[in-house]
């Protein structure tokens, strides 16, 4: 028990210290201000803003609008939008400008934007004149500067976020004055203090910029979820490059479209072990980042260092009561170090006060036995589903190489679907009836990118067999192999892989089924 009671206050005690550094380097950060009147001087790179949208006229109008007003050359930059499965004419906005691009994914099945942003990176690969590109969510606004600014940050560092700024109305509701005064501390604080201290910050992916060739080199960007761009946040640390948060580029967002996002702890505690191996290199950086996957918030840490102090004063402790004292006295001076740049005013100190207090009724409401009460008990009838998944390895060929890829033919309540993935691409069918279908619709896809399937449902031998059952995932191969007799048919599977598959032109399935 003893032993265990050292861990923590160890735990507590190197977090009180970097907190009060935290506050003390935060107290100059005259850095910024240079970066920022020097912004506008520097060459001016071809950056390309990639503007993802899905049924958002309003606001696809919106950001176009601000975009066309940016201070930087309007040959230094293009906009690339993707309309994924747009039905709001969305598609109209995109006028005759030579540096606005479309790319319409209109196939009838919304992919979504990690999908989507794949998707074009593939294609935007072989383009030699974009040298960054810069990721902005189509509900913010951006003042003229805003592409001067992102083009001096990616100078400093490959990659790097932003700063969002909430935009307060008269008619705030209490939860969102407590999410403000929490955003307006962390930004102006402990993102912008760790930033001029060199540490790596979580990218967003409502808010990136990041260098073209760096994301060739790790061939990756995965902005999915809050919790792949931690993830992703930390291999690119791994790698050196930390992402950088830069305060002075800014965006600005309404409340109500505003959400605090916080990797969830589980994944955090999993991500860190994961990392353990790694904690044993000189990378001193690298190492706080693990480490401040598992650093503790402010109110555990404060609650603890009063639980130590109490501890203390009336048993034995292996520190004294002067050192738990001296160094809790650290924690809260670095907090009150902090509140002098965090901009806050005074109304807000009490917002920002109960901000522990929300987070722990959004941990509750998320943990598992409410979430499975929630899921199973007052909703049980539109909750409960029967999937089934099966995974096979198959090969893609674009023509020039064959690559090693994974099919994943997953069953929903009666409805199919399958998915394509390679490393961290995926392509996905949206859900059909048969199995059949959604492998045709996939392959079509797939072919549209210049990439076939060598399976037996995409070769020429392969007829499908009508059997009556729902899929149809079963087929004969017709091809002449040696000492094969001619009335002999050959069975197999439409995810079968052949060496030598003779890829066929993708055809309906209603065509594939007459001509069987």
């Amino acid at each position: 028990m003893d032993l265990i009671l050292d861990i923590i206050y160890l735990y507590i005690g190197i977090f009180s210290i970097y907190f009060f550094i935290l506050g003390i380097r935060n107290l100059n950060d005259r850095k910024f201000l240079r970066y920022k009147k020097y912004a506008t001087l520097i060459e001016k790179s071809m950056l390309c803003v990639v503007l993802y949208a899905h049924n958002n006229y309003e606001y696809l109008k919106n950001m176009l609008s601000q975009l066309s007003k940016q201070n930087y050359p309007a040959d230094k930059f293009v906009i690339q939008v993707i309309l994924d499965n747009c039905n709001d004419h969305s598609e109209e906005l995109i006028s005759a400008s030579s540096n606005i691009r479309l790319m319409n994914l209109n196939d009838g099945v919304t992919v979504g934007k990690d999908q989507a942003v794949s998707i074009l990176l593939e294609s935007l690969r072989q383009d030699d004149l974009i040298d960054s590109y810069v990721f902005v969510d189509i509900n913010r606004y951006v003042e003229e500067d805003f592409l001067d600014n992102a083009n001096f940050a990616l100078s400093i560092s490959p990659v790097i976020s932003g700063n969002t700024i909430v935009i307060e109305n008269d008619n705030l509701t209490f939860s969102e004055k407590i999410k403000i005064a929490y955003q307006k501390f962390n930004s102006n604080f402990v993102r912008k203090a760790r930033s001029l201290l060199g540490l790596s910050d979580r990218i967003e992916g409502s808010l990136l910029a990041i260098k073209k060739d760096f994301v060739e080199k790790i061939d990756a960007l995965d902005i999915q979820d809050i919790n792949t761009e931690l993830k992703y946040s930390i291999l690119i640390s791994s790698l050196g490059y930390p992402c950088l948060f830069i305060p002075f580029w800014k965006s600005y967002i309404k409340s109500f479209d505003f959400e605090i996002k916080r990797p969830s702890l589980s994944y955090r505690i999993s991500l860190f072990r994961q990392c353990l191996t790694k904690l044993f290199t000189f990378r001193i950086k690298f190492i706080e980042h693990i480490l401040s996957l598992v650093a503790p918030s402010g109110l555990v840490a404060i609650l603890l260092s009063v639980f130590y102090l109490l501890f203390t004063l009336k048993y034995y402790f292996i520190c004294s009561f002067i050192i738990v004292f001296t160094i809790f006295s650290f924690l809260i001076l670095g907090f009150a170090l902090g509140l002098l740049k965090s901009e806050l005013y005074a109304k807000d100190f009490l917002f920002l006060s109960l901000y522990p207090l929300y987070s722990i009724f959004h941990i509750l409401d998320n943990l598992p036995p409410y979430r499975f009460f929630k899921k199973y008990i007052l909703n049980s009838e539109n909750s409960k589903k029967d999937i089934q998944k099966y995974s096979v390895k198959v090969i893609a060929s674009n023509g020039k190489a064959n690559v090693p890829c994974k099919l994943d033919f997953i069953s929903e309540n009666g409805m199919a679907r399958v998915v394509f993935s390679f490393k961290k691409k995926k392509f996905t069918s949206s859900r059909q009836i048969r199995m059949v279908e959604a492998l045709n619709e996939l392959t079509a896809k797939l072919n549209d990118y210049g990439f076939n399937l060598k399976i037996c449902y995409c070769c020429e031998y392969f007829s499908s067999i009508v059997d009556g059952t729902t899929n149809m995932i079963t087929g004969v191969c017709n091809y002449p192999f040696k000492d094969k007799s001619k009335d002999e048919p050959l069975s197999t599977l439409i995810w079968n892989s052949c060496s030598i598959c003779k890829l066929k032109k993708i055809t309906s399935v209603i065509e594939d089924i007459r001509r069987s």
